[in-house]
């Protein structure tokens, strides 16, 4: 049998990184866009907070077009550092900084 292995990420074609990432994204909205925004709606004193999220990631990565890898990539840092701390991103009565800058991130790709 054969073992199947993967290129690195920066090997991959731009067309292959731009699916991953929009894959990654997808499943972002699903985890943490869907909750967070049904959050939001509950409580809107967080939609300035995710507002302020949204413009910092913006002048963070470089203006109002971003590119969906950049946006992947972050996310998925932001999430292995949360991890790390022990955040479960999950708890939307007591939002962490990580659970609003990923919920940025959501609204940054699905305005």
């Amino acid at each position: 049998m054969v073992a199947s292995v993967s290129a690195p990420f920066d090997e991959l074609t731009t067309g292959r990184r731009a699916w991953i990432a929009r894959a990654g994204l997808r499943e972002l909205a699903t985890t943490i866009g869907r909750p967070g925004r049904e959050a939001v709606a509950a409580r809107p004193d967080l939609l300035a907070r995710v507002d302020q999220h949204a413009a910092s990631i913006r002048e963070s990565l470089g203006g109002t077009l971003l590119d969906p890898v950049a946006l992947a990539g972050y996310s998925a840092a932001i999430r292995d550092a949360a991890s790390e701390a022990g955040d479960t991103l999950d708890d939307w009565s007591q939002p962490s900084w990580a659970m609003l800058r990923l919920l940025a991130v959501c609204t940054l790709t699905d305005p």
